[in-house]
């Protein structure tokens, strides 16, 4: 007997391959890990400028602050000679400073005159909690930094070095170049005379100004404020 084999050819099934979208492909994990990568960059980049800016404001407000204070002594060391022994006699000796870090902030300015005054040391001027080191001169009202302001990679050191800086007005003005003009009245009273300025007209760079008085007999002066007027009970004082 004949068996007969057939041999039954299956038909080939229609396979579709579809594409698994439910990860993702390795190509967009590098480039999104590259992205944020970038974006870390620019994040940091940013902080770091943001802490600089913020330190450079406050080291130029800190300086406004004691050039100011340094320009009202000046003033003040004028009116008698104790005024200004005391104020030379604050801070430290010019020689506690590196030879070589005084010609770099000071350069060809010659160092008579100054004294330094290290952030404890400016408490003496009621200057609490600054961060930096300065040197002044009472005598021409200047004020160097010792640590000095950092502005694109250039370290200055005085505030009128700083350029196009737009902050407080703390150039000091000579208010003795162009003295005011005034009339002086004597009022006498009873048993003293009142002495009185009027008509007083000041120059183009000072809109006000206080009082003091010298007795003929004394050095020091005698500050009487914002009233234009004294009194004095000896007629040789007047």
């Amino acid at each position: 007997m004949v068996q007969e084999y057939r041999i039954c050819q299956k038909e080939p099934q229609n396979i579709k391959l579809q594409k698994d979208t439910s990860g993702i492909t390795l190509l967009s994990l590098v480039i999104t890990i590259v992205v944020m990568l970038i974006l870390t960059g620019i994040t940091i980049t940013a902080g770091v400028d943001s802490i600089q800016s913020t330190k450079r404001t406050s080291l130029i407000a800190e300086l406004e602050m004691i050039q100011e204070k340094v320009n009202t002594i000046y003033e003040k060391r004028k009116l008698n000679e104790e005024n200004t022994n005391y104020y030379n006699a604050l801070g430290q000796s010019i020689s506690s400073v590196d030879m070589e870090k005084l010609g770099e902030v000071l350069k060809e300015t010659s160092l008579e005159g100054y004294r330094y005054f290290s952030k404890e040391d400016l408490r003496q001027l009621d200057l609490e909690n600054m961060t930096q080191d300065v040197i002044i001169n009472f005598d021409t009202a200047d004020v160097v930094s010792i640590t000095g302001v950092k502005i694109d990679e250039i370290i200055y050191y005085r505030l009128t070095d700083i350029p196009n800086y737009l902050g407080k007005k703390i150039e000091h003005i000579n208010k003795n170049s162009e003295p005011p003009t005034f009339e002086v009245r004597v009022y006498p009273q009873s048993n003293f005379w009142k002495i009185r300025l009027e008509q007083i007209k000041y120059n183009s760079n000072v809109v006000g100004g206080t009082l003091s008085y010298q007795l003929k007999d004394s050095s020091n002066w005698i500050i009487v404020g914002e009233t234009m007027s004294f009194e004095v009970n000896q007629s040789r004082t007047i």
